[in-house]
């Protein structure tokens, strides 16, 4: 698979920018429930699951932060050839547990806190046993051993969150989710971006636009094997100097 075409996201971004829908997009954050969040930054711990037009939307805001892409770029590649060894904070949460892109955080991180405790443990368990296979498929197929610490990690429901209001249903969540895509889809009914309908995560969205992902994932496969983080190091010197 081929990467995320700079010239791509450009005309993307252009294109969201002359019908409107990076406000659409505002307007539907702005109607997402409010709470009181501790800033404790335990729930800043994976790349995030984000669409298409969020990840338009955080490029556009980090194409005008020239330290803070680049810096970002580090982390994003930490994070992703790392991610089988070590469990790496979210590339976008500082030192301060602070979010560096907050004003254009995407939805998943803005409804985190906000879910029914019986729902959100529930999708938990889901997501450690999708774990446990994924584990058996990566031994299986590359004789790659994910780490404990990556494996048995997992960001436990918020106790210290309090929504505004009250929690919100499955059905809730997901019409906020269905608004989203639909101007995921119209931007890939322009056919000016060449991305499969898939998925993703933030630090695959960036890392799509900056390698051949089938490439990136096949040095990140070497890497894990060997230990060899300083590859990593190269990675970055190599897309900081592009």
């Amino acid at each position: 698979m081929a990467s995320i075409k700079r010239e791509q996201i450009l005309e993307s971004i252009a294109f969201c920018e002359k019908n409107g829908y990076f406000e659409k997009l505002n307007d539907i954050y702005s109607t997402l429930p409010k709470g009181d969040c501790a800033g404790c930054g335990n729930c800043c711990m994976e790349s995030v699951g984000i669409n298409l037009i969020e990840f338009l939307n955080i490029y556009r805001y980090l194409a005008e932060k020239h330290e803070l892409r680049e810096s970002s770029i580090e982390r994003i590649v930490d994070y992703y050839f790392m991610e089988l060894m070590k469990k790496n904070s979210c590339p976008f949460r500082d030192e301060n547990n602070r979010c560096l892109i907050y004003e254009v955080r995407p939805l998943n991180c803005r409804l985190f806190g906000h879910w029914k405790k019986d729902d959100y443990n529930a999708n938990l368990s889901r997501v450690i046993e999708q774990n446990m296979n994924y584990k058996d498929d990566m031994k299986n197929l590359y004789g790659v051993d994910i780490s404990d610490e990556v494996l048995n990690f997992s960001i436990k429901y918020c106790e210290k969150f309090k929504p505004e209001k009250n929690y919100l249903s499955k059905k809730e969540r997901l019409s906020f989710e269905d608004e989203i895509m639909n101007l995921d889809a119209r931007i890939l009914g322009s056919e000016l971006i060449d991305i499969s309908y898939r998925d993703r995560g933030i630090v695959e969205y960036f890392i799509e636009s900056l390698m051949y992902s089938n490439f990136a994932y096949k040095i990140k496969i070497r890497i894990t094997k060997e230990k060899n983080i300083d590859v990593i190091n190269k990675i970055k010197r190599i897309l900081l100097n592009k």
